[in-house]
């Protein structure tokens, strides 16, 4: 089980079709009066996409980085309109200090979520610390941990979730919540909101994480981590990797933005939320 999800409907393949694009723009008319995006190239996203600079790549928490960069690509879509960041996944995963395979079973663990995990998490995710007012909703949180819209939560905690969730199973160890909301975490969530993401995790997963734990299926996450390592490194020096690289990632099913290299390619709505300087300067403060 290789760790892409793919979205295909069994229909005729003719062969001798071939995409007329002069036509298509000659005859095209858009669905809205919104302005449609220009049409892709093959190696369109690598060059317009933001890359990761070498300081990651080559920095002290660089073994870290192809395992950032694949867990940033395994958020389930839906879940979040804020890109998860590869360099603090990067501080986090150095935090948390964990070995190889822990961290591939949280990729077969992201993986494995079921489609309905995303809304359930937003619809309940609890935004505000006990006891705190929730009179003013849209504004931004002024600290870590107060959130007071689901679009201003920082998608990593789901990433910390499964992180949590893959150590507890193969360590047998259970240590509090607070240990891992603020040393992985670095108190960046609520303890009452791990423990929900952890719990949203659980349920799309049927309780059942032993099937994950497979030495076939933790390989293939391994090499899938490798293969994002090699990509982003290419991309970071100006490289394009190949269809051989993009081949073993998470795809995305229509309707959502898709997020490749942990960065947004396709065009969404983008609400109010903490500027990337804040959420940098929250995982420095360790």
């Amino acid at each position: 089980m290789g760790h892409t999800k793919s979205y295909s409907v069994a229909a005729p393949v003719d062969d001798d079709f071939e995409f007329d694009e002069s036509y298509f723009r000659q005859f095209y008319k858009p669905l809205s009066n919104l302005p449609t995006p220009p049409l892709s190239t093959r190696n369109s996203s690598a060059n317009q996409s933001p890359r990761v600079s070498l300081d990651d790549a080559e920095g002290p928490n660089s073994q870290f980085l192809g395992p950032a960069a694949h867990l940033a690509r395994m958020l389930p879509p839906g879940a979040s309109f804020i890109t998860p960041s590869i360099p603090s996944l990067q501080q986090m995963l150095a935090r948390a200090g964990l070995p190889m395979d822990i961290i591939a079973l949280a990729v077969c663990i992201l993986d494995s979520l079921g489609s309905k995990f995303s809304r359930s998490w937003r619809v309940s995710f609890p935004l505000n610390r006990q006891g705190q007012s929730v009179s003013k909703r849209h504004t931004l949180p002024s600290v870590p941990g107060q959130a007071t819209h689901i679009n201003s939560v920082f998608p990593e905690i789901i990433i910390l979730a499964a992180l949590v969730i893959a150590d507890k199973f193969v360590e047998d160890m259970q240590s509090p919540t607070q240990y891992f909301a603020s040393n992985w975490g670095n108190n960046l969530w609520t303890c009452d909101q791990l423990n929900f993401t952890e719990r949203c995790i659980m349920e799309s997963l049927d309780y059942r994480i032993l099937p994950l734990w497979d030495p076939a299926l933790i390989k293939q996450a391994r090499h899938d981590i490798e293969m994002a390592r090699r990509e982003i490194i290419q991309e970071s020096t100006g490289g394009v990797g190949g269809e051989d690289g993009r081949k073993h990632f998470k795809s995305m099913s229509s309707g959502h933005a898709v997020v490749g290299l942990g960065l947004q390619l396709t065009p969404a709505l983008t609400p109010a939320a903490t500027p990337d300087a804040e959420r940098v300067a929250s995982f420095d403060q360790i």
